[in-house]
């Protein structure tokens, strides 16, 4: 899952995002001292839970909650407070929780368990990647490192092709767009290809790359994917999409353009 905690006190965001991470290894889960920054990175999309803390300056959790759910209708929203007289005004903005500080690792994995809006996205495989917004993959939950960022653009388009079978002419024409094909790009890309099996061989993931000859692709089966599954018309994967995918590479707009005619 994708949370985020706002509250205006570090040590309480430390102590929250010990418990997700616990709760929710192969999740995304970002701190954020200001009500401000929460509202940007709900504006950024495919947020599944914020859990807000209710006194805040500027702008206090029960008007925060209200802007972020003008943004996204269908985002579960959590209160943590120290105060539990706000509990009849939480409850009537439709949230999915109200814990009491101090929180403890139970309250917030029945949180979880019990959203207005469940998230029934599968994390049950070793490689999990994620395609809407930016592309990001994770192994066991932790971001995979990669050598190169053109590895990862390569592991990225034979996500997006989807268990199609690329070939080196079309992976050179793809990563270094309308350059001329030289013996020079082959060579480099036989590195990337070299590099990103090591990549996933060290994560244990190394049986999803399949190559032969000239030829290379993945195994969509062995992945949890956020766009396969959209593919699949799973309702948690289709509230995740807004409007962006493998926003940092510029072949993929094509790709996006054909979601955006589906919804």
């Amino acid at each position: 899952m994708n949370i985020i905690v706002a509250d205006d006190k570090q040590l309480a965001i430390n102590s929250l995002l010990r418990i997700l991470r616990e709760i929710d290894p192969s999740g995304t889960h970002t701190g954020v001292l200001t009500a401000q920054k929460a509202i940007e990175l709900v504006q950024a999309g495919s947020v599944d839970v914020a859990f807000l803390d209710i006194e805040m300056p500027k702008m206090n959790g029960l008007e925060l909650a209200k802007c972020l759910k003008d943004i996204q209708g269908d985002l579960n929203i959590v209160f943590v407070t120290g105060h539990p007289e706000y509990a009849l005004d939480a409850h009537r903005l439709y949230v999915s929780g109200f814990l009491c500080k101090p929180v403890e690792q139970e309250d917030v994995k029945r949180a979880l368990e019990n959203l207005r809006h469940p998230i029934t996205l599968k994390r049950n495989r070793k490689l999990q990647i994620r395609c809407f917004g930016n592309f990001e993959v994770y192994a066991d939950g932790e971001p995979l490192k990669f050598a190169r960022s053109q590895s990862k653009e390569l592991l990225a388009y034979l996500v997006d092709r989807k268990g199609a079978t690329c070939t080196m002419g079309e992976l050179v024409a793809a990563i270094w767009e309308d350059k001329p094909i030289t013996l020079s790009q082959k060579n480099q890309l036989r590195n990337l290809i070299h590099d990103l099996k090591k990549t996933l061989e060290e994560a244990g993931a190394g049986d999803i790359l399949m190559r032969r000859s000239n030829e290379l692709a993945i195994r969509p089966d062995l992945v949890d994917c956020d766009y396969f599954d959209f593919l699949h018309c799973e309702p948690a994967a289709v509230n995740q999409y807004r409007g962006e995918y493998m926003n940092q590479y510029s072949w993929a707009e094509m790709t996006n353009a054909g979601f955006i005619g589906k919804l």
